[in-house]
């Protein structure tokens, strides 16, 4: 008898049946969604720079941005630091909220979010004034924190925390001398213990060099003090995470460019590894993210860190989005976000698990336009990990 499955008719039929099955048993794996939210000329600005973004206490996103009213030109300047917010998960967003309005020539940038577990509150660290070429000890560049209490719809006027960290009027005997400082836009970070930390970059005196302090806050963002060890003394723009044996890893701006820059302390910034380099995360001197994403002791199945950079030696473009699962030691995951020019990026971690990014899309020449971009783990991995 002539065996059925032989018969072609039988055998494309149970072909189709196994891509049925297979089909209906690989997960869907979402792409992308990007949504424009400040594009050049909008709110009557020529251009927009310097992304920020963190999800709220409540849940509720709040992106956070430069308004650099007549130039991209860093300060002093005419600049504002304007928000918009989003309560689905970064579908829709509010109108623009203003953050700080700038006061004639001087200007608000470069701002940093991040919220307290402890209060609920949401500050948003930024520099102002003369900038970080101009800055002097007797009249530094302005450090400033303004404060949320509901979420990102409303924001405090600004408190100097300037003289509490750096320049003449600082008690700190060591920092009172430091020529100028800024804390680097994007993701600020509170530890698992309630302390609040951000990373500023500091003119010593060192002609054209930038040496990287973590600055902590025990009491809600209130009063701040510079840690003496610095992490690296040839920096910039840098980030901070802490690990899940408490250590601290701190991902720092190369100003060679070329590949990205690290540094571990092991005991809460008092002293600091050698910088070293991740020799598979390149990058063109550029600022980028650095978060947690999740932790084994939280109940996730791995510990996990994502890092924002544009991935490319010498030209901001190719925006791209890295895993760790060994704790920032190697970056087996990476996805191209923006295969385009594109500059700064800020990453949070929506309450659903998805990743959310705000990035510069654009050049110098034409100028950059903000976008959100919703991304799910499945898609970063190629359907291989989730949000568990």
């Amino acid at each position: 008898m002539k065996n059925p499955a032989s018969c072609p008719a039988v055998r494309l039929a149970l072909l189709f049946l196994l891509f049925c099955f297979a089909a209906a048993c690989t997960p869907h794996v979402a792409p992308p969604e990007h949504t424009l939210l400040f594009a050049r000329g909008d709110g009557g600005s020529k251009f927009y720079r310097i992304p920020a973004l963190a999800t709220a206490a409540d849940g509720s996103l709040v992106a956070a941005i430069d308004k650099r009213i007549e130039t991209m030109g860093d300060l002093p300047n005419k600049i504002d630091i304007v928000a918009r917010r989003s309560e689905d998960g970064g579908r829709t967003w509010s109108e623009p909220v203003t953050v700080a309005a700038h006061c004639g020539d001087c200007g608000y940038g470069d701002p940093a979010l991040v919220v307290d577990r402890t209060s609920g509150d949401m500050l948003c660290i930024c520099a102002s004034g003369v900038g970080l070429w101009a800055s002097t000890p007797e009249v530094p560049a302005g450090i400033e924190v303004f404060r949320s209490s509901d979420h990102g719809r409303t924001w405090s006027g600004p408190v100097s925390v300037t003289s509490q960290i750096y320049g003449c009027g600082c008690a700190d005997t060591l920092s009172c001398r430091w020529r100028g400082a800024f804390a680097a836009s994007g993701a600020a970070l509170q530890l698992r213990d309630g302390t609040l930390a951000f990373v500023i970059a500091v003119r010593t005196g060192e002609p054209r060099r930038l040496a990287n302090h973590v600055c902590l806050s025990e009491d809600g963002g209130r009063t701040w003090r510079a840690l003496p060890a610095a992490a690296d003394m040839n920096g910039d723009e840098a980030k901070l995470a802490e690990l899940a044996d408490g250590a601290w890893l701190m991902s720092i701006r190369n100003p060679e460019g070329g590949r990205r820059k690290y540094a571990v302390s092991h005991d809460r910034g008092l002293s600091w590894s050698q910088p070293a380099r991740w020799e598979e995360m390149c990058e063109p001197a550029c600022n980028g993210d650095l978060i947690r994403y999740t932790l084994r002791s939280d109940g996730f199945e791995r510990d996990r860190l994502l890092h924002s950079i544009p991935f490319d030696e010498q030209t901001r473009r190719r925006v791209s989005l890295l895993m760790s699962y060994d704790e920032g030691r190697t970056w087996p995951v990476r996805k191209t976000v923006w295969d385009t020019d594109a500059g700064y990026s800020a990453l949070t971690v929506l309450p659903d698990g998805a990743i959310g990014m705000l990035t510069e899309v654009g050049g110098w020449d034409e100028g950059f336009d903000i976008y959100f971009t919703r991304i799910t783990p499945e898609w970063l991995t190629d359907g291989a990990d989730s949000y568990r």
